[in-house]
């Protein structure tokens, strides 16, 4: 006995119950989560190409991040690349030093003005305003770490911008750690 064939459909639509033809399918809307918008793009794609998407957000989110918690990293002291400064005479310059007093802080003019050496043997006068920050009691021989921006005068070479508030003329803001607390 020979198979029956099956049977071939009619590429016509079926009529609907109460006597109507339906629309072909080109013509028919879209359910809400039928293939359209994002959620109909994303099932279009392969598994492997949905795994580099992810992938590929994920480490930019990582990248984003380590970006964003370097840059709220303090720097580090870096007594060479302010001592090329100071030869280079690159005033404006955000260094970054540690340093010990050779004297006795001077007020002078609402500005706390203070000697320091630093460990290659640069001395530098620093300009703490009192106005934007509490007065730091250090004397002749205390240890600080500086953090500012270099300005170089004929004969003086000194550090400025030393709050976290400070004018326009800063664009980073200061700071002086003394004794495990931080002035700015």
């Amino acid at each position: 006995m020979a198979r029956a064939r099956p049977r071939r459909r009619s590429t016509r639509p079926a009529p609907v119950a109460d006597g109507r033809r339906g629309r072909p399918a080109a013509e028919r809307p879209r359910s809400a989560g039928g293939g359209r918008g994002l959620a109909g793009w994303w099932r279009q794609r392969s598994t492997g190409t949905r795994v580099a998407l992810v992938a590929a957000v994920l480490g930019l989110v990582a990248l984003v991040g380590v970006n964003v918690w370097m840059g709220l990293q303090p720097p580090k002291p870096d007594v060479d690349a302010l001592h090329s400064d100071i030869a280079a005479g690159r005033s404006g310059s955000e260094v970054t030093f540690a340093a010990t007093l050779v004297g006795e802080p001077v007020e002078s003019g609402g500005h706390e003005r203070m000697s320091v050496r630093d460990d290659l043997g640069d001395v530098l006068e620093l300009d703490y305003n009192t106005s934007l920050g509490r007065v730091i009691p250090v004397h002749a021989g205390s240890s600080i770490l500086v953090h500012g921006q270099l300005y170089i005068d004929p004969g003086q070479v000194g550090v400025h911008c030393l709050h976290g508030q400070t004018s326009r003329g800063c664009p980073q803001p200061g700071w002086i750690q003394y004794a495990g607390s931080t002035y700015s």
